[in-house]
């Protein structure tokens, strides 16, 4: 599918659909889109796949007429996504007079005329693109860092492995966040090398190391990300068997409590202490013996819990 835009007055503007602006975005292109990018506008086809691959590298490459930028971004996210992060790749191709665009699922790249450019230029439209890209890492570590309070909360009484399979999941996610801002890092140091044979104007210039700063702050905070939820895993791991053992403990108590009166019941029988209290009206008789029993229940979960107090102070 392609749309069209046009930069008009620093801004970009999606163009009729009869006609074909300075900036041409691709999206899933089919064959007959292949075929005209890689036979008639000269894109190199390992580049054209490339700028469709997920698990392609950023990087930057000069061909006869035009350069072609590889830039990885994250995918699309829903909420039912099982916390599963992922990241994609998309091209930029920048002729003489128009930029074309590869991304491989719709993707918003420009906000309706809402977007200012510095610069008119075609490389303005890659230092956009950039500034996107770093923006839309930075909505998605918030977004990250949300989950992992929630799943904290989860955790401190979770006794199942559903909150713990949550925070791998989103720790993977994270690392292969890190390993994409990273790479856009090195695009961005490259094309700030490559600046002059980029022919960027001051503004420009400026411009990208903005994105470089932001993009830099944005690669710590997922380092962070990633080292606090490595760090921690063990401590919730640890969390998760604390609460079941507290909860085996409590069981382990009532069986306790149960069994002198299993035992008081198995001896008896109620047939034996029918006969033994034949003398006395039968709702005193059973009324007696559920107050013993319940007298013998109290009695024993106090031992318990006195024992269980003891151990604690003697581990103080």
């Amino acid at each position: 599918m392609l749309v069209s835009y046009d930069i008009i007055e620093g801004r970009v503007v999606e163009c009729p659909p009869d006609k074909l602006g300075r900036i041409q975005v691709y999206t899933t292109p089919d064959e007959e889109d292949k075929n005209y990018l890689v036979n008639e506008c000269g894109i190199d086809e390992h580049t054209f796949h490339s700028a469709l691959d997920e698990d392609e590298i950023s990087r930057i490459e000069y061909e006869a007429n035009h350069v072609a930028v590889i830039v990885k971004q994250p995918r699309n996210y829903k909420g039912d996504s099982n916390l599963d992060f992922k990241v994609g790749s998309f091209g930029v191709f920048l002729f003489q007079d128009r930029a074309i665009i590869l991304q491989a699922e719709p993707t918003y790249l420009f906000e309706h005329g809402k977007m200012p450019l510095r610069g008119n230029s075609s490389t303005g439209v890659l230092l956009r693109l950039l500034y996107h890209s770093t923006h839309h890492f930075l909505e998605h570590m918030r977004v990250i860092r949300s989950i992992s309070d929630e799943i904290e909360t989860k955790i401190e009484h979770s006794i199942t492995n559903r909150a713990l399979v949550s925070m791998f999941t989103l720790l993977k996610s994270l690392t292969y966040y890190q390993s994409a801002i990273s790479g856009n890092q090195v695009l961005m140091q490259k094309i700030k090398n490559d600046s002059r044979k980029l022919n960027f104007s001051e503004e420009e210039s400026d411009f990208l190391d903005d994105i470089t700063v932001e993009n830099k702050q944005c690669d710590n905070l997922a380092r962070i990300y990633t080292d606090i939820l490595t760090g921690m895993s063990d401590a919730r791991v640890s969390v998760v068997s604390n609460n079941l053992a507290i909860i085996m403990k409590q069981l382990a108590i009532i069986n306790i409590v149960f069994m002198p009166l299993n035992v008081i019941t198995g001896l008896g029988g109620m047939s034996e202490y029918s006969m033994m209290t034949s003398h006395v009206w039968w709702p005193h008789a059973y009324s007696a013996l559920v107050l013993v029993m319940a007298a013998i229940g109290y009695i024993t979960y106090l031992m318990v819990k006195r024992v269980g107090l003891g151990e604690q102070k003697q581990r103080k």
